[in-house]
């Protein structure tokens, strides 16, 4: 199905393109959140209008992701996890995880998606990304300590 993007996504594109996605992905998820609008001929044919409206969309979320970095930015948060004694890990660090301990200690609200995570899997220091918007980046210490 193809759609007009309404705001930019990681993997799909940025705002005001026309992408195909697979139909239960624009039904269930991306035009209910209004993210996307099917593109019809009435909404191609409207989308010069509406670029307007979609880039102060757009500058809208760049400016609410750059508040969210610099909130982010160089900050630490710290994660329990089973170990053995020689501080391997018996389990991975997950996304979720990430996003839950951010929640938790710096009560902002991330999406598993925008967490970049490389494998971990010994306990230690690491430095993590968080993908906000487009390009935008947060850098986070990841501190992985042993459950006691």
């Amino acid at each position: 199905m193809d759609i007009i993007l309404l705001e930019s996504l990681n993997k799909l594109g940025k705002a005001g393109e026309i992408v195909t996605v697979k139909d239960g992905f624009a039904k269930n998820f991306l035009i209910p959140e209004k993210k996307a609008i099917i593109a019809n001929k009435k909404n191609r044919a409207d989308l010069e209008t509406r670029i307007t409206q979609i880039n102060s969309n757009n500058d809208k979320k760049i400016v609410e992701a750059n508040e969210l970095k610099l909130k982010l930015d160089g900050k630490k948060i710290s994660i329990e996890m089973e170990a053995n004694d020689d501080g391997s890990l018996y389990g991975a660090v997950s996304q979720k995880s990430v996003s839950e301990s951010i929640f938790t200690i710096h009560n902002i609200k991330i999406s598993p998606d925008s967490v970049i995570l490389d494998s971990i899997k010994e306990v230690g220091e690491t430095e993590i990304q968080i993908n906000l918007y487009e390009k935008i980046k947060a850098d986070l210490q990841l501190e992985i300590t042993k459950k006691t």
